[in-house]
């Protein structure tokens, strides 16, 4: 969701509803492939709908790398500007699970806020 689809003249809280919830998605699409910021950026309008400034995404980045979770190194090629490749670690990936387990048990909650009731 983005600030756009909030209706106009009203005041509502803009922090996220799940908090951690970008840093999953951004470490489930390192987990896939090695990539790179401007990649993650897109994939994650495309493949989650979220669309956030792209310095939000590399504050996280750089966060997950001084936890461990993520390591980089720079591509260096000869046309175009370098670019940082995150791979995760094996940290990483317990955090993945971890946080995905964590995810499955708060859709229950969820779908009775929504009114969803399997």
């Amino acid at each position: 969701m983005s600030s756009d689809d909030l209706p106009q003249g009203i005041n509502f809280p803009t922090e996220p509803l799940l908090k951690g919830i970008l840093s999953i998605a951004i470490i489930e699409l390192v987990k896939v492939k090695p990539i790179h910021g401007g990649e993650i950026y897109q994939s994650l309008k495309e493949k989650f709908q979220i669309d956030t400034p792209r310095g939000i995404i590399y504050t996280i980045l750089r966060k997950m790398e001084g936890e461990g979770l993520l390591v980089s190194n720079w591509d260096i090629q000869e046309s175009g500007p370098a670019r940082r490749i995150y791979h995760i670690t094996e940290e990483g990936l317990e955090y993945l699970k971890y946080a995905m387990d964590r995810l499955r048990r708060s859709r229950q909650i969820i779908m009775l806020l929504l009114g969803d009731e399997k």
